[in-house]
Order: structure tokens, then sequence, then C-alpha cells
């Protein structure tokens, strides 16, 4: 499978959802007119801090009025999962063509393989895979399910046994399209001011949170740089030889 990678730094949440679905279009018409094409693994951030829905999750009024209020741009993602407030972390795609579900359960747990690696060359120690998934059906029906980092499921990457990085996907027309957020300090976190007014539910629904996951900052004991593991992650890349076993 041919492969291309691509660090893009930082752009605004609607570039980046477009780049990365336009990637998946390009894929699936290429394939669907037997037209040459390669895998795509791109790196990014984000221009300001931006909250990302999943692509059925349902938004609520306080949502919109905290974001409006805080400047905070709203943004539909074209995969699932729930909401991410991106701050200050590292976010992935990977754009992959996707003949089972199995293809994609193997891609959601070699890509986690992948940054585990990356991590641990610079020292980062502690991680792990999530070996079972969340009861959703259960999950959803709690307030604080709206956040992604609220949960885990199998193979996400953990540290210290709290969830590290969220993950989600879409398969669509023989393509595999898949996210995933890197949380570099704690400013995930403030997803709660954004979730409900309530100061009560904020505090409760934080302390939820800081119960299931953790972020980079906090794993390596030392304030993380974006292109610190950005580089990590490009020379993992070329160790590997542009090409991930997917």
């Amino acid at each position: 499978m041919k492969w291309t990678f691509l660090e893009s730094g930082f752009l605004s949440g609607k570039q980046n959802m477009i780049l990365d679905f336009t990637q998946a279009e390009t894929m699936s018409i290429a394939m669907r007119n037997n037209l040459d094409f390669t895998s795509h693994f791109r790196i990014y951030g984000w221009d300001k801090p931006t909250l990302s829905l999943g692509k059925n999750q349902v938004i609520s009024r306080d949502i919109e009025v905290n974001c409006a209020s805080l400047d905070i741009p709203i943004v539909r993602r074209p995969t699932g999962g729930r909401a991410v407030l991106h701050a200050n972390e590292l976010t992935y795609c990977l754009v992959m063509p996707c003949d089972s579900m199995d293809t994609a359960r193997n891609a959601y747990r070699e890509i986690h393989t992948f940054f585990l690696r990356a991590l641990e060359s610079i020292g980062v120690q502690n991680l792990d895979y999530a070996k079972s998934t969340t009861d959703f059906h259960e999950h959803y029906a709690l307030q604080v399910s709206s956040a992604c980092f609220s949960s885990s499921a199998r193979y996400e990457l953990i540290c210290n046994g709290k969830k590290l990085m969220g993950s989600a996907q879409r398969v669509f027309d023989g393509v595999l399209l898949q996210h995933g957020s890197l949380p570099l300090d704690q400013s995930y976190l403030d997803i709660v001011k954004l979730l409900t007014n309530d100061q009560e539910e904020q505090m409760s629904m934080k302390q939820s949170i800081i119960s299931h996951s953790t972020c980079l900052s906090e794993c390596s004991g030392d304030s993380c740089e974006f292109s610190e593991i950005a580089q990590a992650i490009s020379n993992t890349w070329k160790a590997m030889e542009g090409n991930l076993p997917l």
C-alpha cells in the first residue's frame, strides 16, 4: 500500500475537516474508476481552540451559546465519536482503503501501536492499550458522555491506565477515514465549560473526565510542544520506511 505522510501545521477547524473529507472522497472516486491513489496519514494542529462534534452527535443550545460567547468555532467531523475541544493538541487523520470491518479494527489497533512507538522514542513511559470497551449504551445515558475523553474503546492508547488518545472512524464507499486527538496539556478539560452552565455539573464532569483520561504533559512529567511530538512522529515514520503495517 502506498502512503503519503503530511505534517500540515495549524489550520482552522473548517479547513482541517474539509481537507480530511476531501482526501477520503478523492480516494473513493479513484477506486471506483480504477485510478492510482495513495493512502494518507496527516498530522496537524488547530489555529485556535475549536469544538468538534461527531457526525451524528446532537448539538445542544447550551453548547452553541457557550461556544459563541467564548469565540470558539464549532465544526462537524465526518467521523463518529463524541465532542472534542481541540486546543493544545496534535491531531491525526488516516485515509485508506477498507474492505471489511476487520480491516478497520486492524487499522484502529495499528495506528495506536505506531503512536506508542513514536512516544516511547522520546521517553514517554507507562503506555499501553485499553483492553476493553466502555459499555456505551449505559455510558451515553450520562451527560458526561458528550465528551470524547470520558470513556475508552479497545486498543486506544492509554497512559498509567488512563485514556491518552481519542479516535473515531467512519467507513464509506470502501474508504476508511479515521481521526484521533492527542492532548498535549490539560486544556482539553475546558470542554466542560461548553457542555453545561451549571458549575456543580461542570465540576462533576471535569472530575469524571480526569478519572478516565490524561494528557501527554502528565505522562511525560514535562511540558510538550507540538513541534517536538510532530518530529517524533516523523522520525518514527521514516524508521518504518514510510509505511504503516496496514
